[in-house]
C-alpha cells in the first residue's frame, strides 16, 4: 500500500471524521463558498440600528448557547445550535464557521438559507477574502454594503447578500478559525450585533475546545487501551520471535502502515531484520546490513526515532533494499528500542497512512518501545540461559563417564545417561546403588565426613558386572553448595578398567621382554663360561666352534627382540625410513630357513618351502622383511605341535608377490582374530608359550609401511594360515 500524495502533518485541529456531511448544509456551503470567492471589501465599522431584545430574551439566549456545547461532544451539531441561538440576538440571513487546517479555512457548519456552494470548500490563507483577511489579522471584518462592488457579486446563485461580518476565532493565542455572518440588506448588522456576534464568539471557541478536550480524551483512554494490551501482550511470552512478531502486529494494529518491519541490532553494529509484514516479508527477514547503513543502521547507531516523508530524497535509505525486494518504499518512521542506554532492536513502519499524527506517533512508539525493550531483553537473556542450561544438561546427559547427583541421604536426584545404564537405579534399592558407587556400608558417610576438609574424595574400586568384565573405576565425590536441596553431592566416575588392563599387560610384557631376553643372555654366558673354562684347563675336547655359534645365534636373537620393539615403535609414529635395495626373495627365503632351523631341529618339526622357480627380484627393505619372515615362522614354531608340519608358500602375479606362513596348531578363536595384529595382544591358546605380544604388530606395521597387507584366516582346531601381499612396484613415495 502506498501513502497518499499529502504527507502527515504536525497538527492540532480537528480529525478528519469530524465533518458534516449532511447534503442540505453542503448545498448552503458551496452558496458560502461562491461568496468569498468573490471576496468582502474590508469597510470600516458602520454604526447601525440596535436590535430591540429584552434582557430576558438574551440571558436565555446566552443561557440556551452555554447548555448547548455542554450537553454534546460534536463539534457540527454544537456550532449549528449555537448558530440557531445566535440568530435569535443577531439579525443574520445565514452563517458559516471556518476551521483551521494547515495554510486553509474549510467550512464545517453552515447555516442559513440554500444555495449553490461547492462540497467542501476551502480558502487559501494567502488569498484576498474577508474570512483569510479576518484569520490573518486577527481583527473583526464588516462589510457595510457589497452592492457599492459589483465586481465581487456572487454570479449563478440564488442568494444575493449585502452584509457581510467576520469574527476570528481564537483561543489562547491560537488562532481557530472565522466565524462569518450574511445579511441580505446593506448595513443589516448594527454595533449590537456585533458586540452579540463576539460574544457568541466567546461559546463558539468554549465549543471547539470542549470538542478538543473529548478528543483529547477519547484518544487517550486509546492510547492507554492499547498500551495496556501492548504491556499485556509483549509480558505473556519469554520466546524472542513471539515477542517480536507481537510488537509487530500491535504496531500494524494501531497504525495501519503498509508494512512493519523489526530488526535486532547486533553487538557489532549491525542489524538483522527478524519480523516483517507486507507482500515482502519472507525477503526481508534475515536481512543484514552493515553498521550504520540504511535508515535503520542510522536509528541504531544514533538512537533517535525519524521520519522520513519522501525516501528517495534522504540519503540515510537504503536504496538497495527495494531494488533486491522489488518493494516501493516511500515514506518511513522509525523509533529506536532502548534497554539501558543501548539500541536493542529499531521498529520500522513503511509507508504509513496520510492522516498519521507525527507528534502523536511519536509519543505512542516511544512508549511501545518502552514496553518492549525489557520484553526483548528479557526474552533474549531467557533464551541464552535456556540455551546456557541446555547445553549444559546435554553435556551431563552425554558424558562418557557416569555422574550422579545424590542428597545428603544418599537419594538419587539426577543421574545422566551413562550412570542409568550402569547403576540401573530402576529396579535397585538406594543401598544397591551406593554400593554399586563404591560407597557401600558407611562408605558415604565417611566420604561426607572427609569433604568437610578437602574439596575432593577419591577413591578406586572395582565393579562386579554379571556375565561381562568386571569394571574398574576411579571415583571422585564433590560438595555442590548451590543446588538444591542443600547439601548435595556429586559422583563421577572415570572408567579405569582398559587403564588397569593396559598397566597389568605392559607389567607382564616387561616381565616377557625380560624373559626373552634372559634367555638368549643365559646361553651367551653359559657359553662364554664353557669356552673361558676351557682355555684355562687347555681343554681341547670341548666344542668351541659349536659354544661360539649357541653365542651368535642369541646375541642375534636379543638384537632381533630390541630391533623389533625400537622399530614398531618407529614403524607407529612414521619415524623408520625404509632403506630399498632389489634383492633375491628365494635367497632372503633360505637365510630365514637357516634362522629357525634351530627351533625347528629341537621340536623335530619340517618346514616346507612351495616357491616358484626362478622368482623376479624384489624390492624392500631387506632387514624389515627378513624380521617380518622370521617372526612369522618363529611364531608358527611356537604354536605347531612337536613332529608338525609347516608351510612357507609364494605366488606372483602381475601386481603382487604373495606369501602365506601355515601351521596345524590349536588355531585362534573368532573373538580373538580382529586383535591379533594389536600391540601387546596374544590370543588364549598361547597357554605357557612365552612371548611379548610385538612381533605380528611388527609384522603389520612393516608390510604397510611396503604399501602391502597382511591377513589372518583360521578355524579353532585346524591351525593359522598368516598372508601378506607385496607390490611387485613400489609407490614412488617409497622408492
Amino acid at each position: 500500500m502506498k501513502p497518499q500524495n499529502s504527507a502527515p502533518q504536525e497538527t492540532t485541529g480537528l480529525p478528519p471524521h469530524h465533518k458534516d456531511n449532511d447534503p442540505s448544509t453542503a448545498d448552503r456551503l458551496k452558496t458560502l463558498w461562491m461568496r468569498l470567492q468573490k471576496g468582502f471589501q474590508n469597510q470600516p465599522i458602520e454604526n447601525g440600528a440596535i436590535k430591540e431584545n429584552t434582557i430576558q430574551q438574551v440571558l436565555t439566549t446566552l443561557a440556551h448557547a452555554s447548555s448547548s456545547f455542554v450537553s454534546t461532544t460534536d463539534p457540527g451539531e454544537v456550532f449549528n445550535l449555537l448558530l440557531r441561538q445566535m440568530q435569535k440576538i443577531v439579525a443574520f440571513d445565514a452563517a458559516a464557521i471556518l476551521l483551521a487546517e494547515g495554510e486553509t479555512l474549510r467550512a464545517k457548519t453552515w447555516f442559513g438559507r440554500t444555495g449553490e456552494l461547492p462540497t467542501n470548500p476551502v480558502i487559501n490563507l494567502q488569498e484576498d477574502n474577508p474570512a483569510a483577511q479576518a484569520f490573518r489579522t486577527q481583527q473583526p471584518i464588516y462589510i457595510s454594503d457589497s452592492g457599492t462592488t459589483p465586481e465581487i457579486q456572487p454570479q449563478g446563485t440564488d442568494l444575493p447578500w449585502r452584509s457581510g461580518l467576520g469574527m476570528p476565532l481564537t483561543s489562547e493565542g491560537e488562532r481557530l478559525g472565522v466565524l462569518m455572518l450574511f445579511g441580505e440588506r446593506p448595513q443589516q448588522f448594527s454595533d449590537t450585533d456585533r458586540r452579540w456576534a463576539r460574544a457568541i464568539t466567546e461559546y463558539i471557541i468554549a465549543a471547539l475546545r470542549n470538542a478538543r478536550f473529548s478528543e483529547w480524551a477519547q484518544r487517550g483512554a486509546a492510547r492507554q487501551s492499547f498500551l495496556l494490551e501492548a504491556a499485556r501482550t509483549l509480558s505473556a511470552t519469554l520466546n524472542s520471535e513471539e515477542v517480536l512478531q507481537q510488537l509487530l502486529n500491535l504496531t500494524l494494529k494501531y497504525f495501519q502502515p503498509a508494512a512493519v518491519s523489526i530488526a535486532l541490532v547486533n553487538a557489532d553494529g549491525s542489524t538483522t531484520f527478524q519480523a516483517a509484514s507486507g507482500q515482502v516479508a519472507d525477503q526481508m527477514v534475515g536481512l543484514h546490513l552493515p553498521p550504520g547503513k540504511g535508515i535503520v543502521g542510522w536509528v541504531a547507531e544514533h538512537g533517535e526515532a525519524v521520519w522520513v516523508p519522501d525516501t528517495y530524497a534522504d540519503k540515510r535509505f537504503h536504496v538497495q533494499t527495494d531494488q533486491q525486494t522489488g518493494f516501493r518504499t516511500e515514506a518511513i518512521y522509525a523509533a529506536p528500542v532502548t534497554q539501558k542506554g543501548r539500541t536493542v532492536a529499531v521498529i520500522e513502519m513503511v509507508n504509513p497512512a496520510q492522516d498519521m499524527e507525527v507528534r502523536e506517533t511519536r509519543e505512542i512508539m516511544s512508549a511501545l518501545a518502552d514496553l518492549a525493550a525489557p520484553a526483548i531483553q528479557n526474552a533474549i537473556l531467557f533464551e541464552q540461559v535456556y540455551n546456557a542450561e541446555a547445553r549444559f544438561q546435554q553435556l551431563f546427559d552425554l558424558n562418557l563417564d557416569p555422574i550422579v547427583i545424590l542428597d545428603e541421604a544418599g537419594k538419587v536426584l539426577d543421574l545422566n545417561q551413562e550412570a542409568q545404564a550402569l547403576l540401573d537405579v530402576a529396579e535397585a534399592t538406594p543401598q544397591d546403588v551406593l554400593t554399586a558407587m563404591g560407597l557401600a556400608g558407611e562408605g558415604f558417610t565417611e566420604a561426607q565426613m572427609a569433604l568437610q576438609t578437602q574439596k575432593r574424595y577419591i577413591w578406586e574400586y572395582t565393579l562386579p558386572i554379571a556375565q561381562a568384565q568386571d569394571r574398574t573405576f576411579k571415583a571422585h565425590l564433590t560438595a555442590l553448595p548451590q543446588y538444591r536441596p542443600e547439601p548435595s553431592f556429586q559422583w563421577l566416575a572415570h572408567d579405569i578398567t582398559d587403564r588397569v588392563a593396559l598397566e597389568t599387560m605392559r607389567e607382564q610384557l616387561s616381565n616377557m621382554i625380560i624373559h626373552d631376553l634372559r634367555g638368549p643372555l643365559n646361553s651367551i654366558i653359559n657359553s662364554i663360561e664353557l669356552i673361558r673354562a676351557a682355555w684355562q684347563q687347555k681343554d681341547l675336547t670341548m666344542p668351541i666352534e659349536q659354544l661360539l655359534q649357541i653365542s651368535l645365534r642369541s646375541a642375534q636373537r636379543m638384537d632381533r627382540l630390541i630391533n623389533t620393539i625400537l622399530d614398531t615403535a618407529r614403524l607407529r609414529q612414521g619415524e623408520r625410513p625404509l632403506a630399498i635395495t632389489a634383492f633375491d626373495i628365494t635367497t632372503l627365503l633360505h637365510e630365514t630357513e637357516e634362522i629357525s632351523q634351530p627351533m625347528l631341529t629341537h621340536r623335530r618339526q619340517t618346514l616346507n618351502m612351495n616357491l616358484p622357480a626362478d622368482p623376479p627380484m624384489i624390492q624392500g627393505d631387506l632387514d624389515l622383511l627378513r624380521r617380518v619372515f622370521v617372526n612369522l615362522l618363529s611364531n608358527a614354531i611356537k604354536f605347531t605341535p612337536n613332529g608338525g608340519i609347516i608351510d612357507l608358500d609364494m605366488a606372483i602375479d602381475d601386481a603382487t608377490f604373495k606369501f602365506s606362513v601355515r601351521d596345524n596348531g590349536p588355531g585362534i578363536p573368532l573373538n580373538e582374530q580382529e586383535h591379533i595384529f594389536d600391540m601387546y595382544t596374544r590370543g588364549s591358546a598361547t597357554g605357557q608359550i612365552q612371548g611379548s605380544g610385538v612381533g605380528l604388530a611388527f609384522c603389520k606395521l612393516a608390510i604397510e609401511a611396503h604399501g602391502g597387507c597382511i591377513w589372518l584366516e583360521s578355524k579353532p582346531g585346524e591351525g593359522a594360515t598368516f598372508s601378506f601381499t607385496l607390490p611387485r612396484t613400489l609407490p614412488p613415495e617409497l622408492t
